[in-house]
């Protein structure tokens, strides 16, 4: 490791990996490769009485991985904050395949419901990539936000940027490389650490910890090691945490900080 990192170690829970309060986080993910699976793991992990929302757009059909759901056209979506237990989806409206979000300050207004310990938000949307640089009016992070995840996929080292990107003309131009190069690690770490990539929005934020996900083999995760390195030496992240959410092996997590 390189003299950027501190310390590392491995821990078996993803809210430990975080660095996760059990109470009064207001949690904003953005980037790519794994929000949603994120958002749904944490509800199942953290203590008390939990709120997911989005800020931006998801798809109807991931609804069903909340233990209830509500929209903000549901007249008494208010009480339901009296009644639940945890994993409550709040979103704004559905729209076919799509559930639209909530308005930026709301997260924050429902973290001061004295039955709510957390809020996870989805702040961003990626398309389902593993990878994404945001537009002008991306990402929609949440007024209040306390600590800010930006997600990156290691899958986003496998193709050209061009096939693993959202707004792939931004990751390139970021990256200073072609639409049609393939990222090396110094790269992905140079886009998550930019104020225009990973990092915008990060002002705002109490705190930012970088996931890399789908690192399952020893061979990824010496590459992570190699983005995490990056992410340390060029920002002001606390840590980056790397591991898979959807891992079958149960292999845990291993964290990179200061």
């Amino acid at each position: 490791m390189g003299s950027w990192v501190n310390e590392q170690s491995r821990v078996a829970d993803i809210v430990e990996a975080l660095g996760l309060p059990p109470s009064g986080a207001l949690v904003a993910i953005v980037g790519g490769g794994g929000k949603s699976s994120l958002m749904f793991e944490l509800a199942k992990r953290l203590p008390g009485r939990g709120v997911m929302t989005t800020t931006t757009r998801i798809f109807s059909e991931q609804m069903s991985g909340a233990a209830e759901v509500c929209t903000l056209a549901d007249a008494d979506w208010r009480t339901r904050l009296d009644a639940f237990e945890s994993g409550l989806l709040v979103v704004g409206r559905v729209e076919g395949e799509r559930a639209v979000g909530v308005r930026p300050e709301l997260p924050a207004e429902m973290l001061a419901h004295p039955r709510v310990d957390w809020v996870i938000v989805e702040a961003d949307g990626s398309r389902m990539l593993p990878v994404k640089a945001p537009a002008p009016h991306e990402p929609m992070i949440p007024i209040g936000t306390t600590l800010l995840v930006p997600v990156v996929g290691i899958d986003a080292l496998l193709k050209p940027i061009a096939e693993i990107a959202h707004r792939p003309e931004r990751v390139s131009a970021i990256a200073g490389l072609s639409i049609e190069d393939t990222l090396t690690p110094a790269a992905l770490a140079r886009l998550i650490t930019s104020p225009e990539g990973g990092l915008k929005g990060a002002a705002s934020a109490g705190r930012t910890v970088v996931l890399i996900n789908k690192v399952e083999s020893a061979s990824e995760f010496a590459i992570a090691r190699e983005v995490a390195e990056g992410i340390l030496r060029d920002s002001a992240v606390e840590r980056v945490a790397m591991g898979a959410l959807l891992s079958a092996e149960g292999a845990g997590w291993e964290v990179c900080s200061r």
